[in-house]
């Protein structure tokens, strides 16, 4: 086991380079949570460095925690995949900028220091601001994604509108790609199975 660990330890050293920033770590993993960078993914451990332009995801049976460097904390439900596109924290009170793509399944944010205007998550249904600091997304039903917000607010754009649906909670709502509305919440995406929490 600690042999196969080095080994890829030493694979995603070389994969990622050094133009690839360092912009957090894994702090808790479900087996079947993997990073890929520049070639195939790699198994995620506890404490395993988070890239810039990384691509994390979890199969069936995988669950991954990640501490980003402005306390951005994001919990990944299994069969579910997310890109940070682009990081900048500069540190406590400053400027940054905090670009994120949820790509299939389910993601918990709870949002760190940076400014709330510089968070941004996308999806192929809507474009996600942050006002607040604790929300769930989901987008494993085509064409809906669903957001429960548990503490703040978030706006929503869908892609095929103008217009900006804003959600303060505690709230669930869902959006199509033209529209949003209140709606009744679905229980939340899976999480770690010992976790007694609802958040």
């Amino acid at each position: 086991m600690f042999k196969q660990g080095l080994i890829a330890a030493l694979i995603l050293t070389g994969l990622t380079g050094a133009d690839a920033a360092t912009v957090g770590q894994a702090v808790r993993v479900q087996a079947k949570s993997f990073q890929q960078t520049d070639g195939p993914g790699f198994v995620l451990t506890e404490s395993s460095a988070i890239y810039s332009g990384g691509l994390i995801y979890t199969k069936r049976f995988g669950t991954a925690q990640i501490l980003l460097d402005d306390g951005t904390d994001l919990l990944i439900s299994p069969n579910s995949s997310i890109r940070i596109d682009e990081f900048v924290y500069a540190g406590d009170g400053a400027g940054g900028t905090f670009v994120m793509s949820l790509v299939a399944g389910a993601l918990r944010v709870v949002s760190g220091r940076m400014a709330k205007p510089s968070y941004r998550v996308s999806t192929t249904v809507a474009q996600i601001g942050v006002r607040g600091t604790l929300y769930w997304l989901d987008v494993d039903e085509p064409g809906i994604l669903k957001i429960w917000v548990d503490e703040g607010a978030v706006e929503a754009r869908p892609v095929r509108s103008d217009e900006v649906f804003v959600f303060e909670a505690p709230v669930y709502a869902e959006c199509t790609e033209t529209t949003c509305a209140l709606s009744n919440p679905p229980p939340k995406p899976v999480k770690f199975p010992d976790d007694p929490t609802r958040r």
